[in-house]
């Protein structure tokens, strides 16, 4: 009787604990059902990855050379199927010197950098910028999708590859050493060199009175203006695009100062014009405009040369606020970039 009472209470505890389970596997496949059909878990599957935001392309980059930028350009194609890309020529040591264009409209702004081989920021500022361009609708105020309608931007990120790499890597790679170390008044410290691989300043290469620009007679690191205007393979390319396509205003960048060079001994009707958008671009990043008695009369810059030869805007816009021989530091890309953001599309506006 003890062994049959024992045997029923293990049988009946047995049956309970059967029913507790399959209630709880039950609402377990029942809960993972309604989670898996539950509308979040349906929007989440619908996420495409091609939405999710992405990092940046263009980032601050100590020691930021040619190949770097070739390797960003090619990561921005890739990425904005809406920048076009082409080369404009070759500098000296043959390679490509790079034309970004993004926009559709009538007018057209050119925007310059890496002029001098001390300035290779400028060139990241530029990429940064038709990056920020290509990846927005709007910019604060700003109708980016109108203002692209209506213009057509030309980015030249680096106009003098072959200088940028000597400012940074000295001269290790080439092969007349003794040039460059002439050229460099002595010192085998290249970070403060400027100009191109031949020793010519290309900001001193257009025929904006070059005759006489008073200048260094020789290869220079800074200094020399060549042995005629437009003598060099990049200041010739740039000056044949301006002709070419007859750009409404261009902006060349530069270090440092945080000041706005436009004037370059316009008439009375082209000075009104000229100073009201330099002011313009000045309320956005707040630099200061030099004044035309402090401007060089004779310069031969790129932007001197656009303003006398198609007499329409130019604009030199020098970042960094303290003057410096060496390069400016990477890490402050961003600052340079979130005063100078909106100064294309300020200018677009009202040229």
């Amino acid at each position: 009787m003890y062994t049959y009472k024992k045997t029923f209470r293990f049988i009946a505890l047995s049956l309970i604990l059967i029913s507790i389970l399959g209630c709880t596997n039950k609402n377990y496949n029942n809960n993972f059902k309604s989670k898996k059909n539950s509308p979040q878990r349906k929007k989440q599957e619908k996420i495409n990855p091609e939405n999710l935001p992405k990092d940046p392309i263009i980032t601050a980059t100590p020691d930021y050379t040619y190949s770097k930028m070739k390797e960003q350009i090619n990561q921005l194609n890739k990425r904005y199927k809406q920048i076009k890309t082409s080369s404009i020529g070759n500098s000296v040591a043959n390679r490509n010197l790079y034309l970004l264009r993004l926009g559709n409209g009538k007018k057209k702004i050119a925007v310059v950098g890496g002029f001098h081989g001390r300035e290779s920021i400028t060139s990241l500022l530029v990429l940064k910028l038709i990056e920020d361009y290509s990846k927005n609708k709007n910019i604060n105020n700003y109708n980016l999708k109108k203002i692209l309608n209506q213009t057509s931007l030309y980015f030249l990120p680096m106009i003098n590859p072959d200088g940028v790499e000597i400012a940074v890597n000295g001269i290790k790679n080439l092969e007349d050493k003794n040039f460059y170390i002439k050229a460099n008044e002595g010192s085998s410290n290249f970070k403060r060199w400027k100009a191109n691989a031949r020793g010519v300043d290309l900001n001193k290469q257009f025929n904006a009175d070059w005759e006489e620009v008073k200048a260094e007679d020789q290869p220079h690191f800074a200094h020399y203006k060549g042995s005629t205007a437009e003598s060099e393979p990049e200041s010739k390319a740039l000056a044949n695009l301006s002709r070419k396509e007859r750009f409404d205003a261009i902006i060349a960048f530069h270090n440092s100062g945080n000041v706005i060079y436009w004037y370059y001994n316009q008439n009375t009707d082209t000075y009104k014009r000229d100073y009201l958008l330099a002011k313009k671009i000045s309320s956005v990043n707040h630099y200061k405009l030099i004044t035309p008695d402090e401007s060089n009369k004779k310069a031969a810059g790129y932007k001197d040369w656009f303003i006398k030869k198609f007499n329409k805007p130019g604009f030199t816009i020098e970042i960094g606020n303290k003057k410096s021989e060496e390069q400016l530091p990477a890490f402050n890309l961003n600052k340079y970039f979130k005063e100078n953001r909106t100064i294309l599309l300020e200018l677009a506006q009202n040229i």
